[in-house]
């Protein structure tokens, strides 16, 4: 059978994971990084891949993320209004973006072994960057997955490269490429379907003859003795699907999974259409299960990757005993002096600004300005161009045109969740700083777009600084930032110092360390602190770390060459002993939870230089950090998975999230559920 494989297993138990399945499986012609273990994978209906990488190496394991994922699968916001005239396949060049096009893998050129080593573009893109800053080839690809045919105005691409293949002829290398067509394109008859998976392909070689020679042998050379053939370890396979899930999660929704001391999935909590799909299958162990829901927070994607490696041996980690709890309790909370400080300044913005709807009023101005920005976009279309290279995320601006953010159904209201939680761990005997990072585009809006006026009020939100009064009269502790970044952003004016990453949606260095000053100074003022506990001497080392920018993929495809990875600065957090800061102390009495901020420098990038790191850094004690990169609402519930049973050792949960996430956020805030 065409495109198909069959894979007979009948209660095999495999190294790190066991599955139950007798199917027969498509998978991608001429591919073999991995085996997709779903019976009847279907990619534009299936919601679940069960992936098994037998050899992990880089190429391989972005291969399985990236190839025919229904998690990365884009519905046509509108078809185009006319079909254009037919064109016959060796006419399809790109304007020379590419040459000697074909319907099929086997007319191509390629050796077996060639066709068995393909590497998904994307990921191939990012990091050959850093192999050679030279974006030749991904300009190459941008004038292919940006030509647009008969409507320019559709957003979606008509076509994109998805796989790269190295062909070496007589010493010389060429990169081919398959091509994939979405599925709404039906003009361009003449072309295959060759693997069944509802996207019609085309092959070529790209047009690679004025590419600097010397780029192109390192990239070769990287591509033949690193990318496909280095073999990864567990934690660098752990880093590599946290890097995943950090860059899929502002559009997809994605997080990873805590499968709990069990390490099976599904599990009791799996939504009974994905069990029937799995048809039997069941895995035990595996490298992540990574949750999407990039169309709706009722139909959810899931990625299941597998890779066998030897099981490793538990490393035994003795916490340390419990401390004794202040008398006080949890009315020591609301008479310090960071949240009588924090009603102060609400009721002083009051006076200042009028009431909410006054307030909201005098910048009716620059919002209406922002709407019309907004309209020059097509509303597919996530990451938006500002001035002076700025990127900005359109959902952001949900968040600061909204109304009363309290006054939101009860499954989209976070004010009734987070007072929950807050009386959860009171009962618990443990304290809640809830902690809102402001959106970057409420900070630096002056590089939005010269046709929006400036505001009257430089306070955009008002309805946001009514959420965090209404919190603090619900007797939850905020750490309010917006002020000290407000402040910060005029200091740093002239010296070109910034709190955010300009193509991205997260802080710089910069911006997380005031956040981790205003937390670790709040943290130090309480008894429990002040009464003395044994402090650790971590150091700081500064570094400089590359990061393209998680904003960059969300624009057209034919604007995303022009933004190339930038430098940032920050420093890294190291213990004693002089190994890099891990944030998995059980026993630590400082639980930080959160969304893709508390990862951001701590789980990916340069690593152990996040906000969690620093809180440690200045406090002297321990922070154990939990992070959904499926956002802030999504991690009380994995709090509970995972800490619940080590309450008893904590003094204060900081909860920190990005504050576009307190309005309509697309999957709603759940009832904490005890025991699951």
């Amino acid at each position: 059978m065409k495109g198909h494989r069959s894979i007979s297993c009948s209660l095999r138990a495999f190294t790190g994971f066991q599955v139950f399945l007798i199917a027969v499986l498509p998978i991608a012609v001429g591919a073999v990084p991995y085996q997709e273990l779903v019976p009847g994978f279907k990619r534009l209906k299936s919601s679940v891949i069960v992936r098994k990488i037998d050899v992990p190496t880089a190429a391989n394991l972005d291969f399985a993320a990236y190839d025919r994922n229904p998690v990365l699968h884009d519905p046509p916001g509108k078809k185009p209004k006319k079909n254009p005239s037919s064109i016959a396949v060796n006419g399809l060049t790109f304007e020379g973006a590419l040459k000697f096009p074909v319907k099929n893998l086997g007319a191509t050129p390629l050796s077996k072994e060639e066709k068995d080593r393909p590497m998904a573009w994307k990921p191939f893109n990012k990091r050959s960057w850093q192999v050679v800053k030279d974006d030749f080839l991904q300009g190459v690809v941008g004038r292919i997955n940006g030509y647009k045919w008969a409507d320019p105005e559709v957003y979606q691409p008509y076509q994109e490269v998805a796989t790269i293949y190295l062909h070496e002829q007589e010493h010389l290398p060429e990169f081919w490429v398959k091509i994939e067509f979405a599925p709404w394109v039906s003009f361009v008859r003449q072309l295959e379907d060759e693997d069944g998976d509802g996207y019609r392909e085309l092959y070529g070689k790209l047009n690679i003859d004025a590419m600097n020679a010397d780029s192109l042998a390192k990239i070769v050379a990287w591509v033949k003795h690193d990318y496909t053939v280095t073999l990864l370890d567990r934690q660098q396979m752990t880093d590599w699907i946290t890097d995943l899930a950090s860059y899929w999660y502002p559009t997809r929704n994605t997080d990873i999974l805590d499968l709990g001391e069990d390490g099976v999935w599904p599990d009791k909590r799996t939504k009974r259409r994905i069990v029937r799909e799995l048809d039997g299958l069941a895995v035990t162990s595996p490298l992540a299960v990574v949750e999407g829901k990039p169309f709706s927070p009722d139909r959810p994607i899931y990625n299941v990757y597998i890779v066998e490696t030897p099981p490793e041996t538990p490393v035994a980690r003795e916490a340390p005993p419990s401390t004794p709890r202040s008398e006080a309790g949890i009315a020591e909370a609301v008479l310090s002096d960071n949240f009588r400080k924090n009603s102060r300044v609400f009721s002083s913005e009051v006076a200042r600004y009028g009431s909410y709807k006054k307030w909201e009023e005098a910048n009716y101005p620059f919002f209406d300005g922002v709407r019309s920005w907004l309209l020059t976009f097509p509303p597919e279309q996530m990451g938006l161009e500002g001035n002076d290279g700025w990127l900005f995320f359109r959902k952001s601006f949900d968040y600061i045109l909204s109304g009363d953010i309290g006054q939101q159904a009860l499954f989209r209201n976070p004010l009734p969740h987070i007072t929950e939680l807050k009386n959860y761990l009171n009962s618990q005997g443990v304290d809640l700083l809830f902690v809102a990072v402001p959106n970057k585009e409420e900070v630096y809006y002056r590089y939005l777009s010269d046709s929006i006026p400036a505001p009257n009020v430089p306070i955009l939100t008002p309805y946001g600084r009514k959420f965090f009064a209404d919190l603090q009269q619900a007797g939850v502790e905020v750490i309010d930032l917006l002020p000290a970044y407000l402040d910060a952003r005029e200091k740093d004016s002239l010296s070109g110092m910034f709190l955010y990453q300009k193509q991205d949606t997260h802080w710089t260095g910069r911006g997380m360390e005031i956040a981790a000053d205003l937390i670790a100074g709040r943290i130090r003022e309480y008894s429990w602190y002040k009464r003395g506990m044994d402090t650790v001497a971590y150091t700081l080392r500064d570094t400089i770390v590359q990061r393209s920018g998680d904003l960059a993929d969300r624009l057209p495809t034919d604007r995303q060459a022009v933004y190339k990875p930038q430098s940032i600065a920050v420093r890294r957090v190291f213990n004693p002993d002089g190994t890099p800061y891990r944030g998995n102390h059980i026993g630590g009495p400082i639980l930080l939870i959160g969304d893709s901020f508390t990862g951001v420098f701590e789980l990916v990038d340069c690593k152990s230089a996040g906000i969690g790191s620093h809180i440690a850094a200045r406090c002297r004690l321990p922070v154990d950090i939990i992070t959904s990169w499926g956002g802030g609402p999504m991690v009380r519930q994995k709090m509970l998975r995972s800490r619940g049973k080590y309450l008893d050792r904590k003094r204060v949960v900081v909860y920190l999230m990005v504050a576009r996430d307190l309005y309509d956020y697309s999957q709603g805030w759940d009832p904490l559920r005890e025991g699951e």
